[in-house]
């Protein structure tokens, strides 16, 4: 059972958040060839798509040894799409049951979301009986929204070194999948005020990248 509705609606339906909701550091992790239809998702797993390291991605965003970080967002933008993307929004503070940390049932979790956003508009969103909420929103537009609300930084080898630069509880950490980001992307970035960190000259996976990150925001000495 789930409800739709606008972020712009006066009908919308209230989200619950944490008192302590700002110092939540939030990772956006843009999934250039991964399909919102739920059935070409779990058909993509060992496809050119590579949903597979959304699993990943998952799991160290959001799990520790004994339980989940409940101090974490983790956004996934699934855009390949005949209408609009999907962006997922896991977050530990309000998180459900996913169903276990193997890889099948992480994105699996991810299908069921997206089934039930099947028939969102621009705009709308649910959050899917398993707590995974799902916006039909781009990239583009997440990103700007997220940029206006606090410090964001977008991983990049030529950025600034990453150990170097003080970052806040409630940074929020832009990365992309095994596609490179588009260089009109890091212009419009650029603009909204994003700024570019590295974590240094070798390519490392998304998920290797997010394991970095919270070791910095958590010791950043």
């Amino acid at each position: 059972m789930f409800s739709v509705y606008s972020r712009n609606s006066h009908n919308a339906v209230p989200v619950n958040r944490p008192s302590g909701e700002l110092n939540l550091p939030s990772f956006v992790v843009r999934c250039h060839s991964a399909p919102v239809e739920p059935k070409r998702f779990l058909a993509s797993i060992g496809s050119p798509g590579h949903v597979e390291f959304i699993a990943g991605i998952i799991t160290n965003a959001l799990f520790i040894s004994k339980g989940h970080r409940r101090d974490t967002r983790l956004y996934l933008v699934m855009e390949d799409s005949m209408d609009y993307s999907r962006t997922l929004l896991i977050d530990g503070s309000r998180m459900g049951n996913l169903g276990g940390l193997h890889e099948y049932a992480l994105l699996s979790a991810c299908a069921v979301a997206l089934e039930e956003a099947s028939q969102l508009h621009k705009g709308q969103m649910i959050i899917a009986a398993n707590g995974i909420e799902v916006e039909a929103i781009s990239f583009e537009w997440l990103v700007k929204r997220l940029a206006a609300e606090g410090s964001c930084y977008l991983l990049d080898h030529k950025g600034e070194p990453a150990s170097g630069t003080e970052l806040c509880a409630d940074s929020v950490f832009i990365l992309s999948d095994h596609v490179p980001m588009p260089r009109k992307s890091f212009n419009s970035m650029k603009r909204q005020g994003v700024k570019t960190i590295s974590l240094g000259a070798t390519l490392l996976f998304a998920s290797q990248c997010i394991t970095l990150l919270h070791r910095l925001v958590e010791s950043p000495d």
